[in-house]
């Protein structure tokens, strides 16, 4: 809303990039492991990930930075992995 959009593009720009990183990471993961559709098992995680990511700095910035991102991460990252 009040956001310069330049900065917003460029952090649009950054979380697009670490997608792709987390993509090319786990499709050599998922190769490796023998999946049948490594590409496709790649960019559901990466998604689910960088999804999880941005809640989690979108929580922090709502508290007023109370909420730190790292707040019950262990537990969080167990649920997510169930």
């Amino acid at each position: 809303m009040f956001e310069n959009e330049r900065l917003t593009a460029r952090m649009n720009q950054f979380f697009d990039r670490f997608e792709s990183q987390l993509r090319q990471s786990l499709r050599a993961l998922a190769e490796a492991g023998g999946s049948q559709t490594p590409t496709v098992d790649a960019q559901a995680q990466a998604s689910v990930l960088v999804s999880f990511v941005l809640g989690r700095l979108q929580r922090y910035a709502r508290s007023g930075f109370k909420r730190l991102p790292s707040e019950h991460l262990d537990a969080a990252l167990r649920q997510l992995a169930t």
